[in-house]
C-alpha cells in the first residue's frame, strides 16, 4: 500500500513566512501588553505614594494651625487675665508708670570693620 501525501486544505492559503510574521506579531503584542501593565502598575504606585504624602502634609498643616490657635488662645493677655482672676491669683496688672527700663551695665564698644584694611 502506497501512502499518498494529502495536502491540508489550508496549506496553500497560509505560507510559512506569513505564519512566522503572525507569531512575531503575537510575541510583540504580548510583550507590549506586559510592559504596559508593569508601567501602569508603577504609575499607580507612584500616584498612591503622592496622595499619601499630600495627605500627611495636609494633616501636618492642620496640626500646625491648631497649635498656633491654641498658643494664641493661651497667650492672649485678656484670656490670661481671666484665668488669673478665676484662679484667685495674687498677680495683678502693672501700670505703665511702674515699668522701668533696665540699662545695660557693660560698656558697649563700637564694632570696627576689618574689610577696609
Amino acid at each position: 500500500m502506497i501512502r499518498r501525501k494529502t495536502k491540508s486544505r489550508y496549506s496553500e492559503r497560509i505560507g510559512f513566512g506569513f505564519l512566522v510574521w503572525m507569531v512575531a506579531f503575537a510575541v510583540i503584542a504580548t510583550a507590549m501588553g506586559v510592559s504596559y501593565a508593569v508601567l501602569k502598575n508603577e504609575q499607580v504606585a507612584e500616584r498612591t505614594e503622592i496622595n499619601k504624602l499630600n495627605r500627611e502634609i495636609a494633616i501636618s498643616r492642620m496640626n500646625a494651625n491648631q497649635y498656633r490657635a491654641k498658643t494664641d488662645a493661651l497667650t492672649n493677655r485678656w484670656a490670661m487675665r481671666e484665668r488669673l482672676t478665676h484662679d484667685g491669683s495674687a498677680l495683678r496688672d502693672i501700670r505703665h508708670s511702674q515699668i522701668e527700663i533696665a540699662r545695660s551695665t557693660r560698656q558697649e564698644v563700637p564694632i570696627r570693620s576689618t574689610a577696609s584694611r
